[in-house]
């Protein structure tokens, strides 16, 4: 799979936007605002939701609470909120 910048970009922007009260978001949460978006066509992008989310751990834009296999924890870090500012 190639990675996709639009395509991390805008699941920072699901994370920072969705997160009201600073605990990060889950999966199926992030998945779920995806599906709305997409009319529940989704089209594969559960697989490439989750690998960017992987990449962004990664690359330290998010930290990840492990709380079961499917249903992790996403919060955003310091750096991911620099990476939307200067996308």
């Amino acid at each position: 799979m190639r990675r996709n910048n639009a395509l991390a970009k805008e699941i920072l922007e699901v994370i920072s936007t969705e997160d009201n009260g600073g605990g990060g978001l889950y999966r199926s949460e992030i998945l779920g605002v995806f599906a709305e978006k997409y009319d529940h066509q989704g089209n594969g992008l559960e697989p490439a939701v989750s690998y960017h989310l992987h990449l962004l751990e990664t690359a330290g834009f998010v930290k990840v609470t492990r709380v079961d296999h499917d249903d992790d924890n996403f919060e955003m870090t310091w750096a991911g909120h620099d990476f939307i500012e200067a996308n």
